[in-house]
């Protein structure tokens, strides 16, 4: 199964903040706001991961719109 360019984008930005996420819950062990610092965490990835998902949506009617008309 071959991935396309917008898949591993949104693939290796997900990796990245799950990375993020368990490395900060490794080091935060035992704070008392870890709760309220991955609750933030997570809105920043499904901030980030929303305005990603946008942006290859308008670069790819972009690109089809250049192409498509007669």
């Amino acid at each position: 199964m071959k991935l396309s360019k917008s898949k591993k984008i949104v693939l290796i930005h997900s990796l990245i903040w799950a990375g993020l996420l368990l490395a900060l819950a490794f080091l935060l062990k035992g704070n008392q706001q870890i709760n309220t610092i991955l609750i933030f965490m997570i809105g920043g990835w499904y901030i980030s991961h929303a305005v990603i998902i946008k942006a290859l949506r308008v670069n790819d009617t972009e690109n089809s719109s250049k192409t498509c008309c007669l």
